[in-house]
């Protein structure tokens, strides 16, 4: 969030952070956002292209929660399901987010729980073969709205 679901945010969508001072978290804070963009899943060398289309939000704290997706695009996208939402995301970075508990199923295989590390610049959540449990492998490019960045409690 892997077919690409990541995301991120992977969204992909990047999501963030911890309470205690100077955490990294994210901004927005207490906001619903979207997140949008191509991903792909590859498993048994099989590959699924897809377009993701994401929801979540961020609480006061400026952690993120991916609470939805779907997916368009190949045969066999709009089959994808995730799983095991929310994902909590988590920055840990000046541009790092990991979302947790990445878990989803399509005509591919099943793959995950799995946590995949995500580059989140510019309100644009990007991962690039992260590998998920069930001999899976995603990646992605998800822009988000409202544009989701990083900040430091310090």
């Amino acid at each position: 969030m892997k077919t690409n679901f990541a995301i991120i945010a992977g969204f992909a969508f990047a999501i963030a952070g911890a309470s205690p001072a100077f955490a990294w978290h994210l901004l927005p804070e207490s906001t619903n956002f979207t997140g949008k963009g191509n991903t792909s899943a590859t498993k048994s060398g099989i590959t699924l292209k897809c377009t993701a289309s994401f929801k979540g939000d961020t609480d006061s704290n400026g952690v993120g929660y991916i609470t939805s997706g779907s997916f368009t695009g190949e045969i066999g996208c709009s089959s994808v399901t995730l799983k095991n939402l929310p994902w909590k995301s988590t920055a840990v970075g000046r541009y790092v987010v990991d979302i947790q508990d990445v878990t989803f199923d399509s005509p591919i295989g099943n793959c995950g729980p799995s946590t995949i590390s995500t580059k989140l610049r510019n309100g644009v959540v990007s991962f690039s073969n992260d590998q998920v449990s069930g001999g899976c492998t995603v990646s992605g490019k998800i822009t988000t709205s409202p544009t989701l960045s990083i900040a430091s409690g310090d």
